[in-house]
């Protein structure tokens, strides 16, 4: 057998080698966490990561583009909040801006598309404050839903 046809065989075990005992060293990429961030991880009932202003400017969004198609109980039901509990604020802004509206996803502008989100908070009772969201990867990534949970269903005796 020539070298060439023991190369790829040789190039596998390098590689799963390497895998096998490079322990820690070899890990997945994990997002950037901005200090100030740090404590704040999950978006919970106390945190306030927006303004009433851009509430304001999300409810106008919702009106005009929104509700065509959606009502609020949309985002506010028992399955929206079992979808996005513990996802990243990014990942909801991305699901919006890639596949809405309908008849022309990705055709508003980046900081409506903030704004929808924004409401969508403020729908579901996450409370504003005085530092505005900012539509950055890195902070919307590090920044959870940690929403309510629905209120347990009545049991019939």
């Amino acid at each position: 057998m020539t070298i060439r046809n023991y190369f790829p065989s040789a190039f596998l075990a390098a590689v799963v080698a390497a895998s096998v005992f490079g322990g820690s060293r070899m890990s997945a990429q994990r997002p950037l966490v901005v200090p100030s961030l740090r404590a704040a991880m999950f978006v919970a009932d106390s945190a306030k990561l927006y303004t009433e202003t851009q509430a304001a400017e999300g409810a106008k969004v919702w009106t005009a583009t929104c509700s065509a198609c959606h009502e609020s109980k949309d985002v506010t039901s028992a399955d929206f909040k079992t979808k996005w509990v513990g996802r990243s604020l990014f990942e909801l802004y991305e699901q919006i801006r890639t596949t809405m509206p309908d008849d022309g996803p990705g055709s508003l502008t980046r900081d409506q598309y903030l704004m929808s989100v924004v409401y969508i908070m403020k729908l579901n009772g996450l409370p504003a404050g005085d530092t505005p969201l900012v539509a950055d990867s890195v902070t919307m990534s590090a920044l959870k839903f940690e929403l309510p949970a629905p209120p347990p269903s009545p049991i019939a005796p």
